[in-house]
C-alpha cells in the first residue's frame, strides 16, 4: 500500500496508486473534500490549488528571484553597451528547497496532522481521533528527508569541485546544485532502505529533529479532521481495511448433546432417585438456554457447549450438597459441527428411517403374497 501525502496552506492531499484525495478549507470557511483519478489533469488541478494557497510573500520572492536569475542574461545578450548583474541559478533551487524549512504556522499544523495519520496504525476515523492525535509527529518518508539530502549533497559535491575546478565559488555551487538535483532520486531511494546503517541513521535522525522542531507543529482538531477526511476518501476507494473496521462474524451457536449419569458412591441405599429429583429440580429452575430430558438410565441435556459445561459442573455438586462424600459422574457429549444437531432432530432422523424400513418390509411381504 503505497500512499504519498502532501500538506499545503489550506489542507492535505493523499496520493494512492490510482486516485488523489484532497480535503481543504476555502477562504469562506467551507470544507471541501474530493477524490479524483490520478492523471495529468488532476495533477495540474492539484498543483494549481497548492500554488495559489501559498502566502503572498512566497509569490513575491519567487517571481523576484526568477526575474533576477533569468532576465539579466537575456538583457546582456540584447544590449551592447549596458551590462546587467547576473544572479546564479542555484538561488532558485535553494529557494524552492529551502522554503520547506520556512513553513507558515497553518501549514506546519497540517503537516503535523499528515504525519500523525501515517504514524497511526489503526482504523483512520473520527472515532479514533484522540488516538491519532497522540501518534508520532515524525515520518520516515517525509519530504524533509529529500530536502535535507539535497543540501547535504550540494555541500559534499562542492568540496571536490572546489579542489578540481577553477571556477569561482558561485560557479562551483551552481554546478553542485545541478548535480545534486540529478542525484536526488537515487539518494532518496537509498534512504528508504530497511537496514539502518550509520550514514542512513544520521540522516534520518537529523530529519526527525527537523520534522519535530522546524517543519511541523502540533495540529488542532481542525487539522486532524481534515487529514482524516482526506485519507478516508482515498482509503475507502483503494484500501478499505484502513477506513472500515472489519465486521467480526459471530459464529452461530451450535447445539451439543450431553448424556449424563451422576451416581453417589458408598451410600446405604441402592436408590438414587432423591439425587436425580434434586438435579431435575435445578434444571427446571435454571435460566440457562438448555433443553433436558429424563430417561430411565441417564439425563440428556441439549445446549451450546460452554453452557453445557457450566450446567454439568453445577449438577455434579448436587450429591455433595445432599451429604454424599463420593460421586461418580459419567459424561458423554455429542458435539457435531458439520451441521446443526438436536435431540429432536436425531429422533426424527431415526424415526424417518424406521418408517422407510417398515414401508420396504411391507412391500416385500406384499410381493411374496402375490407370488404365492
Amino acid at each position: 500500500m503505497l500512499v504519498r501525502g502532501m500538506s499545503f496552506q489550506k489542507g492535505i492531499i493523499f496520493i494512492g496508486k490510482k486516485h488523489v484525495a484532497c480535503s481543504y478549507t476555502e477562504n469562506n470557511g467551507k470544507q471541501v473534500t474530493w477524490l479524483k483519478p490520478l492523471n495529468p489533469v488532476t495533477i495540474l488541478q492539484t498543483g494549481k490549488l497548492v500554488y495559489f494557497s501559498m502566502p503572498w510573500w512566497y509569490h513575491l520572492l519567487f517571481w523576484l528571484l526568477m526575474l533576477m536569475v533569468f532576465v539579466p542574461p537575456l538583457l546582456n545578450q540584447l544590449s551592447s553597451g549596458l551590462e546587467f548583474v547576473e544572479f546564479p541559478f542555484f538561488l532558485v533551487l535553494f529557494f524552492l528547497f529551502g522554503t520547506h524549512f520556512w513553513f507558515p504556522r497553518e501549514l506546519k499544523k497540517y503537516h503535523g496532522a499528515e504525519h500523525k495519520i501515517f504514524s497511526y496504525k489503526g482504523i483512520i476515523s473520527v472515532v479514533n481521533r484522540r488516538k491519532i492525535d497522540r501518534a508520532l509527529i515524525t515520518n520516515r518518508n517525509c519530504s524533509t528527508n529529500m530536502v535535507l539530502l539535497y543540501f547535504v549533497a550540494v555541500f559534499i559535491i562542492s568540496i571536490p569541485l572546489a579542489l578540481l575546478s577553477e571556477n569561482n565559488v558561485t560557479g562551483i555551487i551552481d554546478l553542485a546544485a545541478l548535480i545534486a538535483l540529478v542525484l536526488l532520486p537515487f539518494l532518496s531511494y537509498w534512504l528508504r532502505g530497511k537496514e539502518i546503517s550509520l550514514m542512513r541513521g544520521w540522516v534520518l535522525g537529523a530529519s526527525y529533529w527537523l520534522q519535530k522542531h522546524v517543519t511541523t507543529a502540533e495540529p488542532d482538531i481542525k487539522h486532524i479532521n481534515t487529514a482524516i477526511r482526506s485519507y478516508r476518501k482515498l482509503a475507502l476507494k483503494e484500501f478499505p481495511a484502513r477506513a472500515i473496521r472489519p465486521q467480526i462474524r459471530k459464529e452461530k451457536g451450535r447445539m451439543a448433546i450431553a448424556d449424563i449419569t451422576i451416581i453417589p458412591i458408598g451410600t446405604n441405599s441402592t436408590s438414587v432417585s432423591d439425587v436425580v429429583a434434586e438435579i431435575h429440580l435445578i434444571l427446571k429452575q435454571t435460566n440457562k438456554p438448555i433443553t433436558y430430558e429424563l430417561t430411565p438410565m441417564s439425563t440428556l441435556i441439549e445446549g451450546e457447549l460452554p453452557v453445557l459445561l457450566e450446567v454439568i459442573k453445577e449438577i455434579h455438586e448436587v450429591p455433595f450438597k445432599l451429604g454424599h462424600q463420593r460421586v461418580a459422574t459419567n459424561i458423554r457429549i455429542d458435539d457435531r459441527r458439520d451441521k446443526p444437531s438436536s435431540m429432536s432432530g436425531k429422533l426424527q432422523a431415526v424415526q424417518g428411517k424406521l418408517n422407510t424400513k417398515d414401508i420396504e418390509d411391507n412391500g416385500i411381504k406384499e410381493l411374496k403374497g402375490l407370488d404365492k
